[in-house]
């Protein structure tokens, strides 16, 4: 089965595209991504957070997910300060 794994940065996304047996693991797929030592904050498929042992199926794009750098509630202060 096919799957794809997402990191994305600031600069834009990094992808790679893999080809797992079936009943392959989230956490299986890092694993075999080019992205296994990169830190993460967590995994979600298509936006929706999931665990290391969610079963994939065939399409899934797992999304690597960064630490926020800035709380979102302070970003949006900040931008009407500038308003």
């Amino acid at each position: 089965m096919k799957v794809e794994v997402v990191y994305a940065t600031a600069q834009g996304a990094n992808a790679e595209e893999l080809e797992l047996p079936e009943g392959a693991t989230v956490q299986v797929a890092v694993a075999a991504s080019r992205f296994a030592s990169t830190p993460v904050a967590g995994t979600a498929i298509f936006g929706k957070a999931v665990t290391g042992d969610r079963v994939l199926e065939e399409g899934d794009r797992i999304e690597l997910l960064r630490d926020l750098l800035i709380d979102p509630k302070e970003a949006r202060r900040r931008r009407a300060e500038l308003s």
